[in-house]
């Protein structure tokens, strides 16, 4: 029984330690990306010696791909549970904009960094999300055209929808170095006014698409 404990015990504290690593790797490899972020940083943020990293990750590019990997699915599950909901295709783009706002106020250095890992290796999300953007599209596709023959919406490809919701969405977290220093915004100014930004962005739509 004593041994059966004790096995439980380094079970709990090893997925301990790898979740302190992934929550290290994650910042360091959202800050720096592949090529800047080094082990022996991730290492140090997550409490433990360079031995015991490599102990449970071997190389930085099997670190790295499980955080490409989390990361890149932290966005998909919310965006299909959102456009699987029996709404009206306006009411799923407001909530569309809720939800992707949160995940990137949460993680504002994710789009720098999904941008420059896909830049290295454009395959990489096709090959994570697989179906799910397939999924995406066809259903975008069915909502726009129920909505054009209601008379609720102009015509707008599903491919030019997606492109002007993830463009007002994610360009402020993109760009927020560049657009500190043109709108000369300390940074609770900026900060207030990405809050702003989601009741912004869906009014923006709403009349982009009236009719």
């Amino acid at each position: 029984m004593a041994i059966i404990h004790a096995m439980e015990g380094t079970r709990t504290q090893d997925q301990a330690t790898e979740d302190r690593i992934f929550d290290a790797a994650n910042a360091v490899f959202l800050e720096a990306g592949f090529d800047g972020a080094r082990m022996k940083e991730i290492a140090r943020r997550a409490g433990i010696n360079h031995s015991m990293l490599h102990y449970y990750f071997r190389t930085k590019g099997q670190l790295f791909d499980d955080v490409f990997r989390r990361t890149a699915k932290e966005f998909m599950p919310p965006i299909l549970e959102t456009l699987r909901a029996d709404d009206d295709l306006l009411s799923k783009t407001d909530a569309f904009i809720v939800r992707y706002h949160e995940t990137l106020r949460r993680n504002p250095h994710m789009p720098a960094f999904m941008m420059q890992e896909l830049r290295r290796n454009p395959q990489a999300l096709g090959e994570l999300a697989g179906s799910m953007l397939g999924e995406v599209v066809g259903i975008l596709q069915v909502d726009i055209a129920k909505a054009v023959a209601a008379g609720r919406i102009r015509p707008i490809s599903a491919e030019d929808l997606i492109a002007n919701l993830l463009g007002l969405c994610v360009y402020p977290f993109l760009a927020r170095p560049m657009l500190e220093a043109v709108f000369e915004a300390e940074t609770p100014a900026y900060d207030q006014f990405l809050d702003n930004r989601p009741e912004t962005v869906q009014r923006f739509m709403r009349h982009a698409l009236a009719p």
